[in-house]
């Protein structure tokens, strides 16, 4: 072999350890942001699942307000009703309107 041979054989090895050394590199920094990458989907996932959490709760104490309101609501409406039935059966009771209807 002649000394070009050589030459070219350790510039063939040297640029394939510059390659090799590349690629580990490479594929460690690729390693690091997949890592990196789902620790921020996994902080995000956790922050997400504790606002509807919140959310929920939220809504059941706003649901929980609205189903009193309504509630006190058809209290009064049928003690209305009530009145007004009374108050017409009493009146159509009294002498005085029996000849008007």
């Amino acid at each position: 072999m002649s000394t070009e041979n050589v030459d070219l054989f350790q510039l063939l090895e040297t640029r394939r350890v510059e390659a090799q050394e590349h690629y580990n590199t490479l594929h460690s920094r690729i390693g690091s942001l997949r890592d990196e990458l789902y620790e921020e989907v996994a902080s995000s996932h956790k922050e997400i699942m504790k606002e509807i959490k919140e959310m929920k709760e939220e809504s059941k104490i706003h649901h929980e307000k609205m189903d009193a309101r309504l509630s006190e609501l058809e209290k009064w409406k049928w003690f209305v009703i009530g009145i007004a039935t009374t108050t017409g059966f009493v009146i159509a009771q009294l002498p005085m309107f029996k000849d008007l209807f």
